[in-house]
């Protein structure tokens, strides 16, 4: 690997190329090794009818980046995939959805352009599965005027969970650092952290603030936070970084294969026993285990949702519509489990209206009514509510590695995030858990 690795940048976020192997946030999982083949014969989403829907389409669409040197559409991928269920078992009370993802190409102009395509198009109902890394503080206040709601899968920036109109059902870079220096704390790996993450605005700021916090409230000593620059990345540059502030603990938060560079980094250095090594739920799939090598076993990791390999029915229906109705190349990982619960939070609300009365007015008013919805992928209630802000999944797991493969070390647990202060208050005023 050269020293220097290029990175692809367009306003905004960052993805490594080949010579990591790997893209986008996370790096994906294409195999079912973890699962094996399933029995996908009857699946049951939806209404579960086994018969194809043949009326008036529902019209659904989502905002992704898949371009521009960086694909995060895992939501979106395994979005499609259920809706194609959906409408093999009897669609919305017969009616099937229309449902396709646009991509921003890691373009601001270019996402606001895709926001207003959506917002002036009346017979689009809603968004599902929406993951875009650079759209969301573009895209809400147009869905604001027009009255358009999304069912984001994967939020990253702030923006995506400082909207109105966009609430992702994954609990977001912010809360994973929280949880990650959290779960530390308990096992007394805090004395020194050094935390890692990039120069991008309202992400690597943003999250490492956010640990910082949590740090201050609980006595936690910080010695050092990285902020690297992302067009120009030196993993070897990060590592003297980490080992001259001598921290007992690690956390990046960064992209898998970004992390995946700065262990075989560290490595490198036989630094894998010095230090407690962690990653946000970014790190978090199937294949990055393989990627990284036997020598970090026990190397940590924050889970937003549910593993991915968990034998539960609503996750083993992930997998299942994957195999069916996917590709190979549709990532297993949490930011495809978000995809698919975001697809099926909406489906379910749809299937409670009557489908002589759906659009955008009745859907909008459904969604944002949306509360305690349960779901085996999630810790937690999630809800939709009328708010500024949203930030519904706040609970979430730990993972290590064990023989080459992820293992929880911890159940879900509330993050003890000092912001969440407001939407802990509103949950509790408006009954929004359930």
């Amino acid at each position: 690997m050269p020293k220097t690795i290029k990175l692809t940048l367009a306003v905004g976020l960052l993805a490594v190329g080949a010579a990591i192997a790997g893209c986008g946030g996370s790096s994906g999982n294409n195999s079912d090794t973890d699962v094996g083949q399933l029995n996908t014969n009857n699946l049951k989403c939806g209404m579960g009818t086994g018969k194809p829907a043949t009326g008036q389409p529902i019209k659904v669409r989502a905002l992704t980046t898949a371009s521009g040197g960086i694909d995060f559409s895992s939501a979106p991928r395994s979005a499609t995939a259920f809706f194609k269920c959906v409408n093999a078992n009897g669609g919305i009370n017969g009616r099937p959805i229309d449902y396709a993802y646009e991509d921003d190409g890691l373009d601001q102009q270019k996402a606001a352009q895709i926001a207003t395509q959506f917002a002036n198009d009346k017979s689009i109902v809603a968004l599902a599965g929406d993951s875009t890394f650079i759209g969301c503080g573009a895209a809400n206040p147009i869905y604001q005027k027009a009255d358009l709601y999304s069912i984001t899968g994967t939020g990253v920036p702030e923006s995506c969970f400082e909207s109105s109109n966009i609430a992702p059902v994954n609990a977001g870079p912010r809360i994973s650092s929280v949880g990650t220096i959290q779960y530390l704390h308990s096992q007394g790996d805090t004395d020194r952290v050094a935390q890692v993450s990039n120069k991008v605005p309202g992400v690597g700021d943003w999250l490492e603030a956010g640990a910082e916090e949590y740090a201050k409230a609980n006595g936690i000593d910080i010695v050092k936070s990285i902020l690297h620059d992302p067009v120009n990345f030196d993993p070897n540059s990060v590592v003297l970084d980490v080992k001259g502030s001598d921290p007992t603990a690690v956390i990046l938060g960064d992209p898998a294969p970004v992390g995946a560079a700065i262990l075989k980094s560290a490595a490198a250095q036989d630094l894998q026993d010095k230090y407690t090594w962690s990653c946000l739920t970014s790190c978090y799939d199937a294949s990055f285990p393989g990627q990284v090598g036997p020598q970090w076993n026990g190397f940590i990791a924050n889970s937003e949702l549910q593993l991915v390999d968990a034998q539960t029915p609503d996750n083993i229906l992930w997998r299942s519509v994957l195999q069916k109705y996917g590709s190979k190349s549709d990532p297993r990982d949490t930011f495809g489990q978000s995809g698919f619960l975001a697809a099926k939070i909406l489906t379910d609300t749809l299937l409670k209206m009557d489908p002589n009365d759906i659009n955008r007015e009745t859907v909008s008013k459904a969604v944002v009514g949306i509360k305690g919805y349960h779901s085996d992928i999630l810790c937690a209630p999630w809800y939709y509510g009328t708010a500024d802000r949203h930030n519904a999944n706040h609970t979430t797991r730990t993972v290590e590695i064990k023989d080459g493969k992820w293992t929880e070390i911890q159940g879900c647990t509330p993050v003890q995030d000092p912001a969440l202060a407001p939407i802990l208050q509103q949950e509790q005023s408006q009954g929004l858990t359930g």
